[in-house]
């Protein structure tokens, strides 16, 4: 059921001040990414906003399970309908950089970082994630719906047992409480101007490149195949692919794929 206030502010005074046509907030839902794409469906304007104070059925990327716990986090969804977008993969990274620009003020003194392709990190460790799901006709999105989780007040015995020593908060990087609604509309303002048309030019490159937690980095990345492949990471290319730099000295493309392990110096 669709509450009429979230934070205790009421839906239509979030969306004025968030500058979003729409706000459709929930106590609890599955995921706001499947109530955001059934909206988008039906027609619903660009910026739409799905926001829940608590996801059971909240996912990241390869349906791995994002935990969504009451009162802790901002878990929302926009629904896009972006100009163009000739290279689907960097809409994550667009979109991650706007969310860290975002946080900035809030995160002292940690400071926001994106790890390839669809992390926010404070401190080393996960503080939110990205899930773009988009619909597509021909070589053209119809819309796209941009999921975003961010752990805001969590304490370290708030997280699972088994992402406890990887995950973060804000709470925990800032040393403060900071309040979820700003956050939260600090987020889609940023996020509804990125999304208008997203392309990696060289002056968010640039931006990228100061906050790439993996730049100059040992990895090994494992592609959906399986494969994995191991190298230093060079940076992300104006299309979203990671570089790698392979040991013989090949510069890679990996457009899918995950950075399953950052290889510790003297491995």
């Amino acid at each position: 059921m669709r509450a009429a206030r979230w934070e205790g502010v009421e839906v239509g005074s979030l969306a004025a001040s968030w500058d979003v046509p729409e706000v459709h907030a929930y106590a609890c839902v599955g995921s706001t990414n499947d109530l955001a794409r059934s909206l988008a469906e039906e027609g619903c304007a660009t910026g739409t906003c799905v926001i829940a104070d608590e996801q059971t059925a909240g996912r990241g990327r390869a349906e791995r399970r994002w935990s969504s716990p009451a009162g802790l986090g901002v878990w929302m969804s926009l629904v896009l309908r972006p100009l163009g977008l000739r290279d689907p993969g960097v809409l994550p990274l667009v979109v991650g950089v706007a969310v860290a620009r975002a946080l900035d003020a809030f995160a002292r003194p940690a400071v926001p970082q994106i790890k390839w392709p669809n992390d926010v990190l404070l401190a080393g460790r996960k503080v939110g994630g990205i899930l773009c799901e988009g619909s597509w006709d021909g070589n053209s999105p119809r819309f796209v719906v941009v999921g975003i989780g961010l752990n805001v007040l969590h304490s370290p015995e708030d997280f699972p047992d088994g992402i406890r020593d990887l995950a973060t908060s804000l709470r925990i990087a800032s040393g403060w409480a900071p309040p979820r609604e700003e956050i939260a509309g600090a987020v889609a303002r940023a996020v509804m101007e990125a999304g208008r048309e997203p392309v990696l030019d060289s002056s968010l490159l640039e931006e990228l490149a100061r906050r790439d937690s993996l730049r100059g980095r040992e990895v090994i990345v494992r592609e959906p195949s399986g494969r994995e492949l191991h190298g230093t990471a060079a940076g992300v290319a104006p299309d979203g692919s990671l570089l790698l730099r392979t040991p013989a000295g090949v510069l890679r493309h990996i457009r899918t794929g995950s950075v399953r392990r950052i290889v510790p110096a003297g491995a």
